[in-house]
């Protein structure tokens, strides 16, 4: 959903769940990819070939 661009409470909204617990999630997934923003997450998944 980060790919699609869709915004913490957009995220939230599509899976019943808080802001807050996106967020903690996506910071999470920034710290294993070991980036610090939505897009470094972006490049580094693509270079992963996650996405």
């Amino acid at each position: 959903m980060i790919a699609q661009g869709l915004s913490n409470r957009e995220i939230a909204r599509h899976l019943v769940l808080s802001v807050g617990t996106v967020k903690v999630h996506t910071r999470n997934i920034y710290g294993k990819l070991g980036v610090g923003s939505r897009t470094q997450a972006l490049a580094q998944a693509a270079r992963f070939k996650l996405l």
